[in-house]
């Protein structure tokens, strides 16, 4: 079967599940058709106007960006906003857009790990835990002919993930029972009479931040009119989901050529650094984008360096107070060095598709 918008997005999540996004945040497929042919792909840090110009001279379909094109719900697309003139040009041209934003950049492998992996770190661990570290389990009892559909439900809304592994679930049979009062509907049975039901209980996974979508998201798909379900927070979490890495390096190195080595990695023409480069640094943090409000993850780890972007005046100034070395790389050149790794990816999940990298253009 020739591929798809939704074959490449489904490898996307592969490499960056869903579930493991801010609740803020806007990834998969933003804009398109999800079974619309698919056979070439730009990767980018970005999309604007220049770039879909580009993707359509290249024949591209599909545009997967690191930031999402828009993250406040549209509430009007019109060619006198930006974002509706981007989401418009690319429905003009018949271009999809896609995005892995924060779940790329928790997601193993995803845009720390590279940032970890270009600095040869070693012993390599999440800098500070995240709300999707933290887990529940969702119960919810039904009927077996809703069984299929809730699954589905639950696993659309991020439920079930267990490492490599979807639509992880565990059910057992029992007996349910209930009374419909004046004014109900119920799907079996009458008002007013106890009922008896043969019913399964289902059970599954969720980061805790999910667990409220993954339950309505059940609600939804359930034929009852008020199906009972059940939401447990789970001690201890996923110990493998985390921001930012934080390692050793394979020898201390002085601060000053290892930023000379920062620089060459990261092909950035300079950086920014706050603390004395007198000294030597045998433990690393790294952070793409904007990692200032973790300088004191950092320093608590035990770090000597920290590399991130967007460092404020004032994350600077704590920075020093802690004797932290912080390296500001700037947002794009920490994250810039991800886009080709995950076309990379990409390419493998999708022997039968193209994907071509995009460099992030230099706004600062």
């Amino acid at each position: 079967m020739p591929p798809t918008v939704a074959t490449v997005v489904e490898a996307l999540h592969t490499i960056a599940p869903p579930e493991l996004a801010e609740a803020w945040d806007n990834v998969g497929l933003l804009v398109g058709d999800p079974e619309a042919p698919c056979q070439r792909v730009l990767v980018s840090l970005d999309v604007d106007a220049a770039l879909l110009r580009r993707a359509a001279k290249a024949g591209a379909q599909l545009i997967i960006t690191h930031h999402p094109p828009f993250l406040s719900p549209l509430r009007r697309v019109a060619a006198d906003d930006p974002a509706g003139r981007l989401v418009l040009d690319a429905a003009r041209r018949g271009i999809a857009l896609a995005a892995a934003h924060t779940n790329y950049d928790l997601a193993d492998g995803g845009v720390n790990d590279v940032l970890a992996s270009l600095l040869g770190l070693q012993g390599i661990e999440p800098l500070a835990r995240s709300d999707r570290s933290a887990l529940a389990k969702l119960v919810v009892f039904t009927p077996e002919t809703d069984l299929a559909p809730v699954i589905q439900a639950l696993s659309d809304a991020g439920a079930g993930v267990i490492g490599q592994y979807r639509e992880c679930t565990f059910r057992t049979p029992g007996t349910g029972t209930f009374r419909g009062l004046e004014g109900a509907n119920p799907t079996i049975g009458q008002v007013g009479r106890r009922e008896e039901v043969p019913e399964l209980r289902l059970e599954a996974v969720v980061p805790l931040a999910l667990a409220d979508r993954a339950a309505a998201a059940a609600r939804a798909a359930h034929s009852y009119e008020e199906p009972a379900i059940d939401i447990y927070p789970l001690a201890g979490g996923r110990h493998d989901v985390g921001i930012g890495r934080c390692g050793r390096l394979p020898k201390p190195m002085p601060a000053a050529r290892l930023l000379r080595l920062i620089k060459q990695r990261l092909g950035v023409p300079t950086l920014h650094a706050v603390g004395t480069l007198r000294r030597t640094v045998r433990r690393v943090a790294v952070l793409g984008g904007s990692g200032g409000k973790h300088i004191a993850d950092a320093a608590r780890r035990g770090c000597d360096l920290f590399l991130t972007g967007d460092v404020t005046h004032h994350q600077a100034l704590a920075a020093e107070a802690a004797g932290l070395l912080v390296v500001d790389a700037t947002h794009a050149g920490t994250e810039q060095p991800a886009i080709p790794d995950l076309a990379r990816r990409l390419a493998a999940l999708c022997p039968a598709v193209r994907f071509t990298p995009v460099p992030a253009r230099r706004l600062l």
